[in-house]
């Protein structure tokens, strides 16, 4: 893969005991960092750092936030203090700026549990700088996409774009715990993404609240659908997605991640 023709990719990031769970999911992410040969930094849409105008973190090593609670001590003694690439920081702040949005730069905040639980098993060694562009906390699935057209050229420049949310995130809506089945209504909407994707339906993908079966359920609030969007905006004009994987944890949660390129 040459650096002027990197991807984006979506990946579904699921509680953040995902560092701890055997199952598909993980393992997937770890092997997920080795395909990427001719990257260079790591820019990161994260479903939980939301602002009112985006905004790109630059900061020379990156805090562990960790943003949760109830789950297992251990996962708050993690530590992923990846390096941060300020030059790229920079230059994603003026894209978005040119693009005709209003973007800030946050100095201080470093990396929370949607970037360093999917950038701790896919880069586990510290040897990616990674950095955090911000979603909107109106959650306009249009504006969402004219952000990552503003990023696009990125990929061009060796920088991984990578949405981090969820493809079915029923957080407040579906009992999810392990051992639970996955029910039809969430099977029902991953087909939907899955073939909206992949046929690069972009006006599906924004309309999704009208158009999807059970978008009520899938995403009761749309945090996690938006990196989606982001991605697939910064993917360029003809994109469609390739499914690189389909799993589900704990009943509902669907863990789908999609790769976007211009075929």
């Amino acid at each position: 893969m040459s650096r002027e023709s990197l991807p984006t990719v979506f990946i579904s990031h699921g509680p953040p005991t995902l560092l701890l769970e055997n199952i598909p999911a993980r393992e997937f992410l770890k092997d997920l960092g080795k395909t990427y040969k001719n990257v260079n930094a790591v820019l990161c849409i994260s479903a939980h750092w939301m602002t009112s105008k985006p905004t790109v973190n630059s900061i020379e090593e990156n805090d562990t936030i960790h943003d949760f609670y109830g789950f297992p001590p251990e996962l708050y003694q993690v530590e992923y203090p990846a390096l941060g690439p300020p030059e790229l920081a920079q230059r994603t702040a003026d894209l978005v700026n040119d693009g005709g949005l209003p973007c800030e730069i946050d100095y201080t905040r470093g990396l929370d549990h949607g970037a360093w639980v999917p950038a701790m098993l896919m880069f586990p060694n510290l040897d990616m700088p990674v950095f955090q562009l911000s979603i909107q906390q109106h959650m306009d699935p249009k504006a969402h996409y004219v952000l990552g057209k503003a990023i696009e050229y990125l990929r061009h420049e060796g920088v991984l774009i990578l949405g981090s949310g969820g493809a079915v995130h029923p957080l407040g809506y579906a009992p999810l715990r392990p051992g639970a089945k996955t029910d039809q209504w969430a099977q029902d909407f991953d087909s939907w993404l899955t073939k909206s994707v992949t046929q690069g339906d972009y006006s599906a993908v924004l309309n999704y609240s009208r158009v999807a079966p059970y978008p009520e359920r899938a995403h009761p609030y749309p945090d996690h659908y938006m990196p989606l969007i982001t991605t697939m905006g910064a993917a360029g004009e003809g994109a469609s997605g390739e499914v690189i994987h389909n799993s589900w944890f704990w009943g509902d949660m669907g863990m789908g991640a999609y790769e976007f390129n211009i075929k």
